[in-house]
């Protein structure tokens, strides 16, 4: 494999999503470059580190968890005192060493639980997966549906089949890191798939892949659904006794799916790995990817039409 691939995650370097997902790129060829947390950064969005300095470390300790062949391709491993948008603003700005290879695609993953509907506004994992976007590489955020997972295999297949189709669009060599052009490099095509494959070039939009346990190799490509945290807050202790200060505790009494049609959490819950195409910038930017666009983009069935070349 050509393409050189940047990973991170919010889970931190160590963790086993992020191990699957490296030693499955490497079994498939491709060459590596990890610039992750050195801790867990959940539910840090695109935090940046201001105002203080962080330690970027190289980690060829980790190389022995993986299983490496001597004609095998090369890994670099670095960890760093921040967040995931830290970690790859270092890895596609300028703070790694000299001669590690530019990525041609980002991931950010493989998540310990789902990033879907509302999540991505808190995710990491998202947050890794939309900074890359934004230094104007592809990028793609990817999960599996539980907090207690025991086996990332299942999503780690999805995570490949997924790649294969985007490494046959994109280039080997990013057009667009750092965005030399500003909002005048925008994508154009002569159709709907065609621009959608530019805009994923450029980093315009971002792809968001959520896997079920127990996967049996569907996929649904998916829009953002409806998904509601009920009882989000519980406090500690008998909260009928006159106090000033009490702990609380931030988490979900129950979730609530409803079932949208083409929803991610309900194509999830269908047992379907759902491939949501998301834009990188907010409504109101200058290359904000336009709502009828994006709408073409969740048809239903199978990967999006836009992402599988026709052989």
């Amino acid at each position: 494999m050509s393409h050189t691939i940047l990973i991170t995650n919010d889970d931190g370097i160590d963790a086993p999503g992020i191990t699957a997902l490296v030693q499955g790129l490497y079994d498939a060829g491709y060459r590596i470059v990890v610039c992750a947390p050195d801790r867990e950064r959940s539910a840090s969005t695109m935090h940046l580190t201001l105002h203080r300095e962080m330690k970027l470390r190289r980690r060829n300790d980790l190389l022995k968890i993986y299983r490496l062949k001597d004609d095998g391709p090369e890994i670099d491993l670095f960890d760093i005192s921040g967040y995931p948008a830290d970690s790859v603003l270092t890895a596609l700005s300028g703070g790694l060493p000299s001669n590690i290879p530019t990525p041609s695609l980002c991931i950010s993953g493989i998540n310990r639980g789902p990033n879907m509907s509302v999540d991505i506004l808190h995710s990491g994992t998202i947050g890794g997966a939309r900074q890359a976007g934004t230094c104007g590489i592809p990028a793609i955020a990817t999960s599996l549906d539980t907090f207690e997972p025991n086996d990332y295999s299942t999503a780690l297949r999805a995570t490949l089949e997924l790649v294969k189709h985007i490494c046959a669009i994109i280039p080997e060599i990013p057009v667009n890191l750092g965005r030399e052009g500003g909002s005048l490099t925008k994508p154009e095509g002569e159709n709907d798939k065609q621009t959608l494959r530019n805009a994923l070039i450029l980093g315009d939009i971002y792809i968001n892949l959520n896997v079920p346990v127990g996967w049996q190799g569907e996929f649904s490509t998916t829009h953002l659904g409806s998904r509601w945290y009920r009882g989000a807050i519980e406090i500690i202790g008998d909260d009928s006794i006159e106090r000033d200060d009490w702990d609380i505790q931030l988490g979900a009494a129950s979730i609530e799916d409803e079932p949208i049609i083409n929803g991610d959490s309900y194509c999830v819950s269908l047992g379907l790995a759902s491939v949501s195409s998301l834009g990188t910038w907010p409504q109101g930017h200058p290359l904000a990817i336009s709502d009828e666009l994006l709408a073409t983009t969740s048809s239903g069935e199978g990967l999006p039409s836009w992402l599988v070349i026709d052989q």
